[in-house]
């Protein structure tokens, strides 16, 4: 396993998983990707694991495949699951941007 992120094992902890969340993906997870919404300056809220994929470099950096469409709806259901999807929709409803995707209901 290389060196996660400090962020990558936080989420470890917290799921009880180490694997890279990308559907068919096996490989271990070493980052945490803003999978739902990009990371943006001064928005505490999207560096929270609900917005936060465990993902392996090769799919965040070179193939790509966690920054896809499919990928946000699959992590999306995930994380309802995960987290319920009341509070999913509390999280995403809280968000402070002027305008947001509603793709995930």
């Amino acid at each position: 396993m290389s060196n996660p992120t400090e962020t990558a094992l936080a989420l470890m902890n917290e799921r009880g998983i180490n694997k890279c969340q990308v559907k068919g993906c096996y490989n271990p997870g070493e980052e945490a990707h803003h999978c739902l919404y990009g990371k943006r300056k001064g928005v505490k809220e999207l560096d929270m694991p609900e917005n936060l994929q465990l993902v392996c470099r090769y799919d965040h950096h070179i193939s790509g495949k966690a920054k896809t469409y499919e990928n946000k709806i699959d992590f999306w259901k995930w994380a309802c699951n995960h987290y319920g999807h009341a509070h999913m929709l509390r999280w995403h409803n809280g968000l402070p941007m002027k305008q947001k995707e509603y793709r995930y209901r």
